[in-house]
C-alpha cells in the first residue's frame, strides 16, 4: 500500500507542473503559439470553420481519454484549447 501510495505522489509531482503550465499559459496568453509539454499541449485552429474544427478535434480528444483543461475557446481569430494527453509523454516545444 505504501508503495502504491509513493508512486501515485510521484506521478502526481510529475504532472502537476505542466498541467499548471498549461492552465496558465493556455488561458493568459492572447499571444502563445501551440506548444507541447511532455502530456499538456495547447492547440490552435485559425480560418474558416475554425471553431467547427476546433469542436471535432476536443471531442476526438474526448473519446482518446484524454483530458481538456481549457475547451474552445476564442481569443481573437483564434480559437484554442489545453488538453493532457496521458498517453503521450514527449517533451517538444
Amino acid at each position: 500500500m505504501k508503495r502504491t501510495a509513493q508512486r501515485i505522489a510521484v506521478l502526481a509531482t510529475i504532472v502537476a507542473a505542466p498541467v499548471a503550465l498549461g492552465v496558465s499559459i493556455g488561458s493568459a496568453s492572447a499571444d502563445a503559439a501551440p506548444w507541447h509539454v511532455g502530456p499538456v499541449y495547447r492547440a490552435e485552429t485559425t480560418g474558416e470553420g475554425a471553431q467547427y474544427f476546433c469542436s471535432k478535434a476536443q471531442a476526438l480528444e474526448q473519446s482518446s481519454q484524454s483530458i481538456v483543461l481549457v475547451p474552445c475557446t476564442r481569443d481573437g481569430d483564434v480559437w484554442y484549447r489545453v488538453v493532457v494527453n496521458p498517453y503521450n509523454w514527449g517533451f517538444s516545444i
